[in-house]
């Protein structure tokens, strides 16, 4: 049972109509047409949508008013149970739900009846934002005007901390990342391709009910941080990143990053380099408790990672001098983490308003003005955890960032580590009231796993 009950749902919706007066209008997201109207994109379902209602049924809507939750759907036309088979009527929906169940067509004469226009959010779906806000009469844009303040905090408020119910889902997820990582692993070897890999991971979680929950990076340019494409063959010497995670049918995702070498050992220069990412993860995953800082944590592990670039004579000067001006994120370059839960990026839609407590902004630093979290992190949260070293030629080869930093990077030995590539080991941690729950911690990543595994198996699904 990968998916929360009936029940949970209708206790988030109770929460979200006790906060507000007046009614609430959830619209869900529809098919989108991908070349042509009966060739859709893979359908999903609006995050915020799913976490009160569970249902993934295109052009669906919810109305809360009171004690009256209703949930709108299309009805079938008379020729769909040709093409798609038989579909649930409105009462077997409403069992399924634990709600009232009416067809779309009567959600714009319920709305004209209310007493008061309700509250409204954007979705990613164009056609249905155009839809709510013709409804409520609301100036609704996804990204920049994505509706109500009140409703938006509301929304943040309630999905910040994950449910025991839904910490049981992302589990179920993390389950099935964790076959589709090892059997990635065992299958590399030189000669073989990235595609290869890639189907290999993403055919895994297909065979376990799951999607991905973002287009999987696999990669042996690593320095490319988010790299979408498969069209290198794996060579002796190089390293394979792969990020990727399973999303479970009630929408939970996970995000995992692995990095190993391809011929199944690393070089001396490759271990080191991966010691020093694997001490870094670890030092932030400790740190990840109640009261803790997030930033703290990023900064945690920027301090590990510095020992090691000014041991390794990449860059020169003291730890906390170089991590204070941003010197580091010259081969680190992102943040540690963001948020986890029905989104990969949790809550995005909203901005840095998720991400980023009240009265707290992003840096302006170069490294630092990536983060995307900055919270005080609470029981119920899960994050990602993920440092990262590459050696990116565009950062290495920027005027400025080299004038700014010009006494602190040693140019010849950075020279020395062209082509390296990139190595980030992440991990989804779930913060608890006492030591962290890293829920993904079943998936290798001592480097002595790792060769032990890498070229084990074949290109044959996990199943």
């Amino acid at each position: 049972m990968t998916a929360p009950s009936p029940t949970f749902y209708a206790d988030r919706r109770r929460a979200l109509a006790d906060r507000f007066d007046t009614p609430v209008l959830l619209v869900g997201n529809g098919k989108q047409a991908r070349n042509f109207p009966a060739n859709p994109l893979p359908f999903r379902q609006d995050s915020t949508f799913l976490y009160f209602t569970g249902c993934r049924r295109p052009d669906a809507a919810l109305l809360v008013h009171g004690d009256r939750h209703t949930l709108f759907v299309p009805v079938p036309g008379a020729g769909d149970a040709l093409w798609h088979g038989p579909t649930p009527g409105l009462a077997e929906l409403a069992e399924r739900y634990g709600l009232e169940v009416a067809p779309a067509r009567v959600l714009a004469d319920r709305v004209a009846a209310l007493p008061q226009p309700p509250k409204a959010l954007a979705v990613a779906d164009p056609r249905r934002t155009a839809l709510a806000r013709r409804l409520t009469g609301a100036a609704l844009e996804y990204g920049p005007l994505n509706g109500d303040e009140e409703l938006i905090q509301a929304v943040i408020d309630l999905r910040l901390a994950l449910q025991p119910a839904e910490v049981v889902a992302m589990r179920a997820a993390a389950a099935v990342t964790a076959r589709a990582h090892t059997a990635a692993m065992a299958a590399t070897r030189p000669g073989r391709t990235e595609a290869q890999i890639a189907a290999l991971f993403d055919g895994t979680c297909a065979a376990h009910g799951m999607t991905t929950a973002y287009h999987s990076i696999v990669t042996v340019r690593g320095e490319v941080l988010h790299n979408e494409h498969y069209d290198q063959t794996l060579r002796d010497g190089q390293l394979l990143l792969l990020d990727g995670g399973a999303e479970s049918p009630a929408g939970y995702a996970t995000d995992v990053t692995r990095t190993w070498p391809v011929s199944g050992r690393f070089s001396p220069r490759q271990r080191a380099a991966y010691d020093a990412v694997l001490q870094s993860q670890q030092d932030a995953i400790h740190l990840c408790r109640p009261g803790t800082r997030y930033r703290e944590v990023h900064l945690a592990s920027c301090r590990t990672l510095t020992r090691f670039l000014v041991d390794e004579g990449l860059l020169r000067g003291q730890v906390d001098g170089l991590v204070e001006r941003g010197a580091h994120a010259l081969f680190f370059p992102h943040g540690i983490g963001h948020l986890l839960g029905l989104d990969v990026h949790d809550m995005e839609i909203f901005g840095d308003r998720a991400g980023y407590a009240p009265g707290r902004a992003r840096s302006e630093q170069f490294g630092l003005s990536y983060l995307r979290l900055d919270r005080d992190l609470a029981p119920g949260m899960v994050v990602t955890i993920e440092p990262g070293f590459y050696v990116v030629p565009a950062i290495l080869a920027d005027a400025a960032l080299l004038d700014r930093f010009s006494d602190a990077l040693d140019r010849e030995a950075a020279a020395t580590w062209a082509g390296f590539g990139g190595i980030r080991i992440e991990d989804d941690v779930l913060v608890t009231a006492g030591d962290p729950d890293v829920l993904t911690g079943d998936i290798p990543k001592a480097p002595d796993a790792l060769e032990a595994l890498v070229g084990t198996g074949e290109l044959t699904l996990a199943v």
